[in-house]
């Protein structure tokens, strides 16, 4: 193999020797999820791996004419690459297959593609065993650390076979089933929005696209590959209550007991969406003020939309929470806008968001002294 390999679009990948590990998480691991079962596992081929994951500057390369949202900071264009889809994201891996075969730059033989779960594991680890390859600041742009929003590539210390970014910043998309049943793909290594529990070499994930998901190049001889199992293939332990089943219950003394537990419940940034915003989409109102008297942070941005729990209820038309949060001290800057948006059609495409029901919004806007 060569020392590196360098593609037309500017990706550089690392070889990566076969070897052997052991896959997974022991069940004392914080955040450890029951397909995360322990096994040892071979790696018979050679690959490369992307150094980092692609970022909007190489993407755009290859894909020139996809849509898609460039964030808004300096840096943006060598950040990871964002809401893209799993299908889209191959389709990447096969053009630049045929661009890099016919400038000599890949043979017939191999070809770019996802990883696979076993590929990007084993990577990620690079001869590690801990839930994380150093110390998770240093190393990965987490809900933590990242002002929530991608950064650019390279940033962190990369790990110990030269690899940046395997935790952090974005999901990484793999090739692999993580639910056959529902037609969801994996993915791997936690992004900006999410806490150490996500940020772990042996985490799966489903893959749910959004601005929080990327992918990383594989350069790897043609043929096939082994998948890691489906979590259907896994025996599912009793589920735990969450607050929304003590609230169901009205068990406010479980709902305690859970919080007392697990702190990291009161906003579940890890859960798509968080608590706030579950509040509001499924018209939760005693439950928010519930978590806003316990702490939860009012202006907390949800991972596809990047709106406030105010934004979200405005947006869905939830006046009751629209009052709640604006009486607790929400920033209204742009609620107005939104309803103003509403108004002229612009949610539409969900049928039940007709323009018409924004009048009472802008209604209840201007009664609580929003212009």
């Amino acid at each position: 193999m060569q020392s590196e390999l360098a593609s037309s679009s500017g990706v550089r990948l690392i070889p990566v020797t076969p070897g052997s590990f052991i896959m997974g998480s022991p069940q004392s691991e914080v955040g450890r999820a029951y397909w995360e079962e322990e096994r040892e596992v071979t790696l018979a081929h050679e690959f490369y791996l992307g150094a980092t994951p692609v970022t909007h500057r190489q993407f755009e390369l290859v894909m020139p004419d996809f849509p898609r949202q460039l964030a808004h900071h300096p840096s943006a264009a060598d950040a990871p690459v964002d809401s893209v889809p799993w299908k889209s994201a191959t389709e990447f891996c096969e053009k630049l297959t045929t661009i890099d075969r016919e400038a000599g730059i890949l043979s017939s033989d191999w070809e770019y593609r996802l990883p696979t779960e076993t590929e990007w594991e084993y990577t990620c680890r690079a001869g590690t065993s801990d839930a994380t390859y150093g110390p998770l600041d240093s190393i990965a742009w987490h809900f933590g650390n990242s002002d929530l929003r991608p950064h650019a590539v390279c940033q962190k210390s990369p790990n110990p076979w030269g690899f940046y970014d395997m935790l952090g910043n974005v999901w990484e998309m793999c090739q692999d089933w993580f639910w056959v049943k529902y037609q969801q793909r994996a993915c791997r290594g936690g992004s900006y929005f999410n806490t150490q529990k996500c940020c772990r070499a042996a985490t799966r994930a489903n893959y749910g696209g959004g601005r929080y998901c990327g992918f990383r190049l594989t350069a790897a001889p043609v043929g096939p590959y082994d998948f890691c199992p489906s979590i259907e293939e896994y025996s599912t332990p009793p589920a735990k209550p969450s607050i929304f089943d003590a609230f169901d219950a009205k068990d406010f003394a479980l709902a305690e007991q859970i919080l007392a537990d697990d702190p990291d419940q009161l906003e579940a940034v890890d859960a798509i969406p968080p608590n706030l915003h579950g509040c509001v989409y499924l018209d939760r109102p005693e439950m928010l003020e519930w978590l806003l008297d316990h702490g939860a942070d009012i202006e907390l941005r949800e991972q596809d939309y990047g709106g406030t729990p105010l934004n979200g209820a405005v947006v869905h038309r939830n006046k009751r929470i629209i009052r709640i949060l604006v009486e607790r001290g929400a920033d209204t800057t742009s609620a107005m806008d939104l309803a103003q948006r509403g108004l002229a059609g612009e949610f539409e495409y969900d049928a039940s968001l007709d323009r018409e029901g924004y009048r009472e919004i802008v209604e209840l806007l201007r009664e609580l002294g929003i212009e």
